[in-house]
Formats: C-alpha cells, structure tokens, sequence
C-alpha cells in the first residue's frame, strides 16, 4: 500500500535509520516532530515531502 505520511511517537535509532534513508531517496522527508533532521531515534514524522511542513505545523500548534 501507499500512504502519505507516518507519525511515530516512540522509535529506536535502528527502528529509524534505514527507512529514513529509503524515505528519502524516494523524495520524502523525515524529521522529529520539531522539525529537527534525527536518527538518533525518539519520535519521527515521515512524509511523502509536499505534506510535511503542513503537518509539523498542525502538530506543533498546542
């Protein structure tokens, strides 16, 4: 299946690490939930690219 975006409030570096890589050679981008470029594991928001901004600004509005 596709999907367009993955929020995951709890990962490990080695949850993280590889699918980052293959999200973003597929043009996508992901982040911590700040915004902040991560490995290192914690949170993490996955995005196709075009919907990321529009999502951490949703998620950062509390």
């Amino acid at each position: 299946g596709a999907g367009e975006a993955m929020i995951e409030p709890e990962l490990y570096s080695w949850d993280l690490a590889a699918p980052s890589i293959i999200v973003e050679e597929a043009g996508g981008r992901v982040t911590d939930l700040e915004g902040r470029r991560t490995y290192a594991g914690g949170n993490a928001l996955a995005t196709n690219g075009l919907l990321h901004a529009a999502i951490l600004k949703r998620l950062n509005q509390a």
